[in-house]
């Protein structure tokens, strides 16, 4: 069974809440899992991280996009693919191939069919088992964000077309994607979240 899961939605959706409240709930039944940030994850990652969201940085979208699938191409072999055949963990992702679709394909511009392909690639073919998306208001998740960071600053236009790019991926890929209403309380999207979870993993 293929055990990695992705949690995505635009800067400002509520994912690193409900991350951290999903890991408690794993680690309170015992089942093992591992977790990993993108861009992150490894030594050569971080560094790129560091470099893309660096707001003194002036990167072109295609250099942005080629940085963001080196980060996680280099994080897939080193992290993710290992621990994906020994089975023993869940393999928790805070981002992945789907954020640099909707942010660099959606938000960008730079050609779809070109980011898949190099995706491809990039990851092995390796893809969630689940995606979890946070879809919120606009204004909501902008109100969030204190401290912002390159991508961040890009705007409420530029997140509104990563925001509806989401939601197109999400419709061409309706088995993976689990839609949560980012609007409600956090209970209530935690509840949501662990009950599709455990529909999708622990019913036997």
């Amino acid at each position: 069974m293929n055990t990695l899961i992705s949690f995505e939605g635009i800067d400002g959706v509520g994912k690193t809440t409900q991350i951290k409240l999903f890991l408690e709930k794993l680690k309170s039944i015992n089942l093992n899992y591992l977790l990993f940030r993108e861009p992150g994850g490894t030594v050569l990652s971080e560094k790129i991280r560091k470099i893309l969201l660096d707001n003194d940085n002036d990167i072109s979208n295609l250099s942005e996009t080629l940085l963001f699938l080196a980060a996680r191409s280099d994080l897939v072999k080193k992290k993710i693919k290992p621990n994906l055949k020994n089975k023993k963990s869940y393999v928790i992702c805070d981002r992945f191939l789907d954020s640099t679709l909707a942010y660099q394909s959606y938000g960008r511009g730079v050609d779809l069919k070109l980011v898949k392909a190099i995706t491809s690639k990039a990851t092995d073919n390796i893809s969630p088992s689940t995606t979890f998306l946070l879809d919120a208001d606009i204004d909501l998740c902008l109100s969030r964000i204190i401290t912002k960071d390159r991508m961040e600053n890009e705007g409420k236009y530029f997140l509104l077309k990563v925001k509806n790019g989401f939601l197109e991926l999400a419709k061409l890929n309706k088995n993976r994607y689990v839609i949560i209403d980012a609007n409600k309380s956090i209970s209530e999207i935690q509840i949501y979240i662990w009950k599709q979870f455990c529909n999708r993993y622990l019913k036997k």
